[in-house]
């Protein structure tokens, strides 16, 4: 196979715990990443490499249309295709219903619910001229078991799950696959650090399987749905949140 005939993988929210377990594992998987972020991504670029992966950084505020039109033609550029789009990334305004600004609603949307539209409508048509690709956005368990607190994201991630139905609609002929993953509440350096410690503990024994997620415990689903096995399954919604939803 050419080199560049080798799948890419774009993953936004690329230097969150998630971000970075779904890049080291799509590299396992063979697919060269772009990995995006408004945060440094350098030390996920290397984890890559020192695996044997390809990876490159590139800085997008996603709340901004024109950098996501920019981090397009960078992407383009360097890479000269997209074929798998994980919509990772997520801005979580931690506020009651009282203190919830517009400006925390709109930032919280813009990044979890409007990127997502955008980067699918800017490189949905190169993985249609392929016949083949694969959308993944991330929504959340908290949809389905709202906690307290999570207003805004709540919101902005049932947009995703109507997002991913509507992208599935429009691009099931296409050969493109477009489902969803919706993780319960997952231990990683930045959950834990916004997050009270008893809503892990309260989250962890209201499952079925006893145990905080890890960000691992996504990957293997990641890596199905976005790959060749999974071509029959679009427009899907997936709970990997250890049985909180049943």
């Amino acid at each position: 196979m050419n080199h560049n005939d080798i799948r890419v993988a774009l993953i936004t929210g690329a230097a969150g715990g998630l971000g970075r377990a779904f890049a080291l594992r799509l590299a396992e998987e063979g697919l060269r990443i772009a990995l995006v972020d408004c945060f440094d991504t350098a030390d996920v670029a290397n984890a890559v490499r020192e695996r044997g992966g390809q990876a490159e950084s590139f800085a997008c505020d996603l709340r901004q249309p024109e950098q996501i039109a920019y981090l397009y033609s960078q992407v383009m550029e360097h890479f000269g295709r997209c074929d798998v789009l994980v919509n990772n990334a997520a801005y979580i305004p931690l506020k009651s219903l009282e203190a919830t600004t517009l400006l925390d609603w709109s930032d919280c949307h813009a990044v979890t619910l409007d990127a997502p539209f955008l980067l699918s409508q800017a490189f949905a048509p190169g993985m249609r001229e392929r016949g083949w690709g694969r959308i993944v956005n991330l929504a959340s368990s908290n949809t389905g078991r709202p906690q307290k607190g999570f207003m805004a994201y709540i919101a902005a991630k049932m947009g995703v799950i109507g997002l991913t139905r509507a992208l599935a609609v429009e691009l099931g002929e296409d050969g493109i696959t477009v489902n969803a993953l919706s993780p319960g509440l997952i231990r990683h350096p930045g959950s834990s650090a916004a997050l009270p410690a008893g809503l892990f503990e309260q989250v962890r024994t209201s499952q079925m399987i006893k145990r905080t997620g890890e960000p691992e415990d996504l990957c293997g689903v990641l890596a199905f749905v976005v790959s060749d096995a999974s071509a029959y399954m679009t427009g899907q919604v997936f709970n990997v949140d250890g049985g909180f939803l049943f």
